[in-house]
Formats: structure tokens, C-alpha cells, sequence
């Protein structure tokens, strides 16, 4: 109150200047310092005792009591000289509160954006008091997290003021990035023990660099009441691809900038490479408290999804095939929960006329254990139909009791085809060698394959095998191609020549057939190093080197002792539609490693650079890495398979009644003939590299495009169609490869999960349009998101103890505020001083006027009484 007062007075002595801004003081510029405060002081008292005993000497002429006054006039006088020799100064002073930044983390991950089936009614309620949902809304999962955090921060404005009174709010919103999306100013409070600040600061003073940003409501004393600022949070759009808590800490730490402390807001549910406790300790020593608010309900939730469906692309009548289904059970290990669950296969059969589903049939039942702590679970359904056309498959099972997710109790396949029409293969072989023997029995036996042999050492007096055999080998496209396929085991180069080679490559490259070459140890030396063969080197997906490279490979093999050499799978292609004998790459891993080793293979030196090596030898190493075995790869249309050895007739006994040796030659027929319609009339073909893709993930199309007289298109660019289930379509450009007409590749972003039809658009035309198949695929939730969403409370109560802060639950919001560090400071700032008598004209005349007047006056008087 003193200081208040006292500023009070200056202000009335010096007035109101508009011009001026702060509080003014008073200082004294020539004011003694240490022993010269008592020198002066010393000074004042003499001079007052000397001028008070003069004038008790003076003569009885004047009364006692005038006397003191004459005394007291002359010092005033001698007082007021003293004060200007001082130099009275005013200068005005601005007082400014400083208060640090709190970074706001919130978690804007898909885990997020969905809801949870809350067990502890308690916990509703408490939700539903501080957000103003309804409490049956938020326990039935239909309020999304983020939707509850939103409305928490509307429903409680008093909770966003109350963090803003301790300094401003800069909120970032993070997932697998991070990205600012608001800075909110604090709050400026009024100053309860000095007088009130004027309205800007002065010119001369900087503005301090963490000083609160302002919207122009100030009052006109400079401070900013509580309530005049109305802040909202931006709403959280919960749409990352990951959460990296971790990424999150670790910019906001590093920020330069003056924090108090940081409030997260997450499900904890942290799948970044790096351990956030290491970055809770960091904040600690660097005393920035992490604040932990948990989303979500803590309790893993009691679950039984389907996660994966596996079908093939095509089948044919009669043909029996296998969808595969991945199960996964969370939480299911509780009272009431049956020992067994039913698993139902629903087929649905594509309208052909507008590609609507058909009505939903239950094929197959199957009861399945479920493990008692959860896990994964597999299903094999067996199914065959005899009516062509297009179907989808789907896996559902029944909602458990309690069970806080239904939405992935079902899951669907893409479309599969099939197609009443045989595929027509050409077996061509040097000699009745075992393979061949095993292969051709097989072949002939599948009712959807229709086969051609021609053994070339088969006597001309007998029919050659088969069950459409022939009389003589094709000569001609027209006799070629009406084959889908042409086999070549060990060819002898005595039947060929460079017209049939070329022939060959014509039929690959534009009428997209399929290609084998097994090689062999009889003829294959020969016929890829004969001149007038060389073109099956630019068929074939693989680099074979010169002929003395060949011959010295061949005889350091033939000198090592006869023992099988060891067969390598190439890991990241096990998935390959030849490869793949189970839809678990582990359980197909483990089949391929019961298959005997191989005795000869035909020396390589690497794969082109296109082609995807599915096997290899490991016992036999040069220059370019472990031999090729077996290559897959393309030309124009076409696809060619090389495999580089025999033998595969010894994988017999693997399985039951030579099931893996039959399956992988099936998949061999059915993977040469995948790009090709069994007419041979399709003008291209779409390849994507699988068939799910997680959202956000960046999908590669590859197109192969003949013209109207089924040669390599030429057009810069061409149109792909991408279709979703809900009637969406969009656009996406395929550019034509460098040096390789008719190959065109482009590519697009996952933006939205579900089902997805690709197709290239030739031109108008209907008919032609019809000529590229669509290729099916579907979007997914990434896995990292759909895996583990509950609140993950542990890990969340570390953070907050290592760095020092606390932890709260959502419904424990309110609470917070009060727990946050108060680091306000105040920083002065004082203008130049100015002379007091050089503040105002009239200051000025009085200074200098006063002691004249007094002195005058007391003149006056002594002559009157006629004083000495």
C-alpha cells in the first residue's frame, strides 16, 4: 500500500503524461554513495543547528516564534539547493510476468480413432460427468477416444484456463511424426502489489522472447483479466500411421524454447523403434516433468478376430482347393468361455451382369480349440465347385460373451474365378528322364489340364503320350498357340533351330504363354551355347556366362564327390505362388527343408536384373553370390520359370502320397499360365506385388499392354481404374518403362481401408475394355495400429515417474492443472531517467523560483523588525 501510495503521489506531482508508459519512480542521480551518505547528512544537521542558533542570537526586536519561521525559511532554501545539487529524476517502469510454455502431446494414431467397451461402470461415469456424453454412449464403445478427449476440453472450458494461468499451451499433435497444431497464449493476471502498468511497454525495452503472445483484449492498464481471452483446442483428428511416443519427447526436449513441462496424451500403446523411459529420465535431469494422461480402457480386451483369409485367384471345376483362415484370441481364458468355437465359411457368388454379391451361403462348419491364454489359431477349409464364374469367400465366427470387438468377427477374401476351360501345356523332353516321367503322369491326370508330350527320343512308330497327343512338334503360332504353356525338360538341340526359337519368343512376349526350361545334364550345355539357339538366352531370366565358363563349372562338378548339394530358399520370396505350400511362410519354410538335396544343377552366374530368384544352390559359390537354382521372370506377355536342376521326381516321399511334389507342379502350371487367358486373347494383365497393403503404404501397379495387333504398346502413358467397394473410383497413371514397350508401372498411396478392383482402361469400347482382367486387392489397418490399442498403463506410469510428474487417468483430468509447475518470473523494464524539473514547464519555474521567493520573503521580515 505504501508503494502504491507513493507512486500515486509522483504521478499527482508530475501529472499524466499519454505519451509516457509504466509506473513512474523517483531516483536520485547524484545521490553519495558508502561514507559520502554520512557526509551529507553530517552537512544537513549542521547547516540546520547553525541557521536555528544564529537566529536565537538575534536581537528581541522580533518575537521567538517568528524567528523559527525567518530559521525555517532559510532552511527550506538551503534544503531545496541541497535537493537540486542531488538531481530528483523520474523515470517510469514496466513490470512484465514471464511465464514458460507447456508442450500439449496428443497421440493422433488411428488407436485413437475408435472406441472402447469399457468393463468398470465407475469409469463411465466418471467419463460421462467431465465430457457430457451419455454414459450408456461411451460404455457400448460408440464414442471414439478422440471424440471423448475433444469434448472434454469443450465441456470443461475452466480446465484449458486453468493450464493457461501457469503459461502458454503449445500443442503438437504426434503419431509416427510429429506436427504443430496450435499455440495457445496464457493468461496475464494483475499485479496486486504495484500500481498498474500502462498499456504498451517502452520503445527502448525488448520485448523478452518468451513473452506471452497477445489478441488485443488487454485492458488499458496492460494486464489481461482471466476471462478475456475465450482459447479452444483444435479437435484431434486420430489418422497416423504408427505411435512413436519416443519421436514425440524427443523434439519437444530438444526444443530451445523455455518449458515448464510436458502434458501427453496417449494410449501408451508405443511402436517406435526407441524406448521413451530413456527420454523420461532425460527430462527429469533437465527438470521437465512429463504429465501423463491415459486414453482408453486398461483392460486388454476379450477378443476373437479373424485376421487373415487366403484363396487362390483361380480355380477350375471340380479341382479341389483350400482357403485358409487366421485366427487370433485375446483375453479369452475367462470363466464361461467354451472350449471350442465354431468357424463358419460363407461363399458369395459375383453377379456377372453388375458385380453384385450374391446371397450368402454357410459351405463349411468347423469346430476349432481355443488356447487358453489366447493366441493364434488356423483353419483349413477343403472346397470344390463345379460352376464357373466368380466367387468371394469370407470367414466369420460368433461374438463371445462380453466381447468388446465384433467389427472383425468376419473377413473376406478377394475374388477368385473359376474357369471351365482346360489348360492346354506342351511337354517337350530330350529324354524319358524321371522328372519327365513323374510330370507327365501327373499332368495327364488333372482333369483341368490338357496335355501334348513330345519325348524326342520316343520311337517314330509310337504315338507320343498325352491326352491330346500329337504327331509332330508345333511349327507355326497357329500350332503353337494354342497352347497356354510349353514345357522344355532338357530339350535336344538337333530338333531346333533359330525359326522355332524366335518362335518361342513370339509366343511369350505377345501372346503372353508360359515358359519352363529345365535344364539337364544331356543337352542343355549344348543348346544354350549354340549359335543358331542363342535367343533362348534372352528368353530365359537368367545370365549363364560364356561357354568356358560353363565347361570349367561343369568339370569341377563332375571331380566332386557325389553328394547332394544343399538347396537355399530365398527368404523374402517364399511367398511366391510356386514356393508357397502353406499360407505360414514358417510352416512353408519347413516343408521346403524336408526336400532331398539336388546331385547336378547347370552352372549360372546370376539372375537378371528383373527376375526374382526363388531358389539357390549354397555349396556352390562365384563371383555374383550363391548359383541360381531356380529363376521367375518375364517376357513381353509371357512368364518363363528356369530351373537350373533335376531331381524334383526324389520330393516324392515328402508329404503324403507325393502331395508337395504334386502341389508344386500344379503351382508351376498355374503360375505360367496366371497372365494369360486360356484363349490367348487378353491384350495385357495387371501385377501387383501381393494382395494387402496397410494404409498409408505406397502400392506399385505393373501393366502389360499389347496393341490391337497383340504387339508391345508404344503410348507414353495409359489409365488405370481403381474401384472400391463403396463405388469410389480413382485414377492412376502407368508410364511407359524405359527401352521396354508394352511394360508400364506407376504407382498410388493407400488412402482408405477396404476392398479394391484395378483394371486398365484400353478405350471406349466396351468389348475391348473387357480385355484386361481386374486384379483384386484390399486395405488394411497397419498393423502396428490394429495390433495393441488398449491403455497401456504401465509404461505410461513409468514415464511420468522417471521425468518426475504424474500420471491420470481421462476422468482424472480436472485434477491436473493444480499439479503443473508454477515458473512465472517478472521482468523490469525502466526508461532513460529525466531531470524532475525537466519533466513539465511548471516543475521547471517552481525549482527555480522556490528558494528566490523564500529568500525574499524572509528579507521582508528582517528589515521589518529590523534584524541585523
Amino acid at each position: 500500500m505504501n508503494i502504491l501510495a507513493e507512486n500515486r503521489l509522483l504521478e499527482w506531482i508530475i501529472g499524466n503524461d499519454p505519451t509516457k508508459s509504466g509506473d513512474p519512480k523517483l531516483q536520485w542521480a547524484n545521490l553519495p554513495e558508502s561514507w559520502g551518505v554520512f557526509l551529507l547528512l553530517a552537512a544537513i544537521a549542521a547547516v540546520s543547528c547553525g541557521v536555528f542558533w544564529l537566529y536565537r542570537r538575534e536581537i528581541n526586536t522580533c518575537p521567538m516564534p517568528l524567528k523559527m519561521l525567518l530559521g525555517g525559511l532559510r532552511l527550506t532554501v538551503l534544503l531545496l539547493l541541497i535537493a537540486m545539487f542531488l538531481k530528483p529524476s523520474v523515470f517510469y517502469q514496466q513490470v512484465t510476468e514471464i511465464k514458460p510454455t507447456l508442450a500439449m502431446l496428443r497421440d493422433s494414431s488411428l488407436s485413437l480413432d475408435r472406441g472402447d467397451r469399457y468393463r468398470d461402470v465407475d469409469q463411465v461415469n466418471r467419463l460421462a460427468a467431465v465430457s457430457g456424453f451419455p454414459a450408456a454412449a461411451i460404455g457400448s464403445g460408440e464414442i471414439k477416444r478422440s471424440a471423448l478427449l475433444n469434448q472434454v476440453f469443450l465441456n470443461k472450458p475452466d480446465l484449458l484456463n486453468q493450464m493457461r494461468s501457469k503459461g502458454s499451451i503449445r500443442v503438437i499433435d504426434f503419431s509416427d511424426g510429429n506436427k504443430p497444431a496450435a499455440l495457445i497464449p496464457a493468461n496475464l493476471t494483475k499485479r496486486t502489489d504495484e500500481q498498474p502498468s500502462k498499456s504498451s511497454p517502452p520503445t527502448a525495452a525488448p520485448e523478452p522472447a518468451d513473452r506471452p503472445v497477445r489478441d488485443g483484449s488487454e485492458s488499458a492498464d496492460g494486464s489481461v483479466p482471466s476471462d478475456a481471452l475465450t482459447h479452444t483446442l483444435p479437435p484431434l483428428v486420430a489418422d497416423g500411421l504408427g505411435t512413436d511416443i519416443w519421436l514425440a519427447l524427443k523434439e519437444t526436449l530438444d526444443d530451445p524454447a523455455r518449458l515448464s513441462g510436458i502434458l501427453l496424451i496417449t494410449d501408451g500403446q508405443h511402436n517406435g523403434s526407441e524406448d521413451p523411459l530413456e527420454l523420461a529420465k532425460k527430462a527429469a535431469t533437465l527438470d521437465k516433468p512429463i504429465f501423463v494422461i491415459g486414453t482408453g480402457d486398461p483392460n486388454p480386451p476379450k477378443n476373437l478376430a479373424v485376421n487373415e483369409v487366403y484363396v487362390r485367384d483361380r480355380a477350375y471345376p471340380d479341382e479341389p482347393f483350400e482357403i485358409e483362415a487366421v485366427l487370433q484370441s485375446s483375453q479369452v481364458g475367462e470363466s464361461g468361455m467354451p472350449p471350442e468355437i465354431d468357424v463358419q465359411l460363407i461363399q458369395q457368388r459375383v453377379d456377372a451382369r453388375n458385380g453384385e454379391l450374391g446371397q450368402a451361403l454357410v459351405v463349411n462348419t468347423k469346430s476349432v480349440p481355443v488356447p487358453e491364454f489366447g493366441g493364434r489359431i488356423r483353419v483349413d477349409f477343403d472346397h470344390v465347385l463345379n460352376q464357373p464364374g466368380k466367387y468371394v469367400y469370407s470367414v466369420a465366427v460368433d461374438p463371445l460373451d462380453d466381447e468388446t470387438e465384433n467389427e472383425d468377427n468376419r473377413k473376406t477374401a478377394p475374388e477368385m474365378e473359376v474357369v471351365d476351360e482346360k489348360v492346354k501345356v506342351l511337354l517337350i523332353s530330350g529324354l524319358p528322364s524321371w522328372d519327365y516321367q513323374q510330370l507327365q503322369r501327373l499332368l495327364q491326370r488333372d482333369q483341368s489340364i490338357s496335355l501334348s508330350c513330345w519325348l524326342q527320343s520316343m520311337d517314330d512308330t509310337r504315338p507320343q503320350e498325352g491326352n491330346d497327343p500329337i504327331s509332330r512338334l508345333p511349327r507355326s503360332m497357329e500350332e503353337l498357340g494354342k497352347y497356354n504353356i510349353v514345357m522344355l525338360l532338357d530339350p535336344n538341340p538337333e530338333e531346333f533351330d533359330q525359326a522355332w526359337i524366335t518362335l518361342l519368343q513370339d509366343f511369350c512376349k505377345n501372346k503372353a504363354g508360359g515358359v519352363l526350361f529345365m535344364a539337364g545334364p544331356q543337352f542343355t550345355s549344348e543348346f544354350v551355347t549354340m549359335n543358331r539357339l542363342r535367343g533362348i538366352r534372352d528368353l530365359l531370366p537368367i545370365r549363364f556366362g560364356d561357354n568356358e565358363f560353363i565347361d570349367s563349372i561343369e568339370a569341377l562338378a563332375a571331380a566332386k564327390d557325389s553328394k547332394p548339394g544343399q538347396m537355399l530358399l530365398v527368404n523374402h520370396n517364399i511367398d511366391h505362388p510356386v514356393m508357397s505350400f502353406k499360407s505360414d511362410a514358417a510352416e512353408t519354410q519347413k516343408i521346403w527343408s524336408q526336400m532331398p538335396g539336388i546331385y547336378w544343377s547347370f552352372p549360372t552366374l546370376a539372375a537378371k536384373p528383373t527376375a526374382q530368384v526363388l531358389l539357390e544352390r549354397g555349396d556352390q559359390v562365384n563371383a555374383e553370390g550363391n548359383q541360381p537354382l531356380m529363376v521367375a521372370g518375364r517376357f513381353g506377355a509371357g512368364t518363363v520359370l528356369y530351373m537350373g536342376f533335376q531331381g524334383t521326381w526324389r520330393w516324392r516321399p515328402v508329404g503324403l502320397q507325393a502331395q508337395f511334389f504334386d502341389r508344386f507342379w500344379i503351382q508351376v502350371v498355374r503360375y505360367l499360365v496366371e497372365t494369360r487367358s486360356l484363349q490367348g486373347s487378353r491384350r495385357g494383365f495387371i501385377d501387383m506385388e501381393k494382395t494387402e497393403f496397410e494404409l498409408g503404404g505406397r502400392i506399385t501397379m505393373i501393366g502389360r499392354v499389347l496393341d490391337q495387333q497383340f504387339q508391345p504398346s508404344k503410348e507414353p502413358e495409359i489409365k488405370a481404374v481403381i474401384r472400391s467397394g463403396d463405388g469410389r473410383s480413382q485414377d492412376v497413371t502407368l508410364k511407359l518403362l524405359p527401352q521396354q514397350e508394352g511394360r508400364y508401372e506407376g504407382s498410388f498411396v493407400a488412402q482408405r481401408t477396404g476392398n479394391y478392383v484395378a483394371t486398365i482402361e484400353l478405350g471406349a469400347d466396351d468389348a475391348e475394355e473387357k480385355l484386361i482382367d481386374p486384379v483384386s486387392f484390399r486395405i488394411v489397418p497397419p498393423s502396428a495400429e490394429s495390433g495393441a490399442y488398449w491403455l497401456n498403463e504401465k509404461m505410461l506410469m513409468e514415464i511420468a515417474t522417471l521425468s518426475g510428474g504424474q500420471y491420470y487417468r481421462l476422468e482424472q483430468i480436472e485434477t491436473m492443472p493444480t499439479a503443473l509447475p508454477d515458473l512465472i518470473t517478472r521482468a523490469e523494464f525502466n526508461s532513460p531517467p529525466e531531470p524532475l524539473w525537466d519533466v513539465s514547464p511548471l516543475l521547471r519555474w517552481l525549482a527555480f523560483s522556490l528558494p528566490v521567493v523564500l529568500l525574499s520573503l524572509e528579507w521582508m521580515i528582517r528589515k521589518w523588525y529590523k534584524l541585523l
